[in-house]
């Protein structure tokens, strides 16, 4: 990878010869006398009139810590597509069993109202032929996958803060819409009604 000084002209100046030695990999005071053209001795006046030592240690930090963000930033990235692929196969799973659930839940029904327009059964012939047993594990199996759906799409956020709406409401408060001029997004606040 080329790097700036790589294209500088001989001699370097006081602050291109700095910046070699404190953003460059690590290099000698000789060395970077070398490539400069210029004497050690001025190279060593300098690193220490301008604290050259001092510059690297903060920079090396500053490298560091913006290294590492970034790579929590990818990590966390990579981490919510993963989250949300999660998600959304959970969420189509759980669709999918719940829409069979009520595909045979209707099918029971339709069957069981067949039977009580036949004239030889009686009531609990029909019953004990529809035992409430299979329709039972049909109801679990719905619960299930409701719950699962409504625990991944975040409904029950959604109908707890539309509760809190309605109480409010009762309590004789309103909810009001505010655009904050300081803010982008749109935030609630609580006002009495008169």
């Amino acid at each position: 990878m080329s790097q700036p000084w790589d294209n500088w002209t001989k001699p370097w100046s006081r602050e291109q010869c700095k910046e070699r030695y404190v953003r460059g990999d690590k290099i000698s005071i000789r060395q970077i006398a070398l490539a400069s053209g210029r004497a050690k001795s001025s190279m060593e006046r300098w690193r220490q009139d301008d604290n050259w030592e001092d510059d690297r240690r903060q920079y090396q930090v500053q490298l560091g810590t913006s290294v590492t963000e970034k790579a929590i930033e990818k990590t966390s990235e990579r981490l919510s597509d993963e989250i949300a692929d999660i998600a959304i196969a959970n969420y189509q799973a759980h669709k999918m069993v719940r829409d069979y659930v009520v595909e045979l839940i209707q099918i029971r029904v339709a069957a069981l109202e067949e039977d009580k327009k036949r004239d030889d059964l009686n009531m609990a012939a029909i019953l004990k032929k529809h035992g409430a047993e299979s329709l039972n594990y049909l109801s679990l199996a719905l619960a299930r996958a409701t719950q699962e759906i409504a625990t991944v799409t975040g409904l029950q956020y959604h109908v707890d803060i539309n509760a809190a709406i309605r109480r409010i409401e009762r309590e004789g408060l309103g909810i009001e819409r505010v655009a904050d001029s300081n803010l982008t997004k749109e935030s609630t606040k609580v006002s009495t009604e008169n």
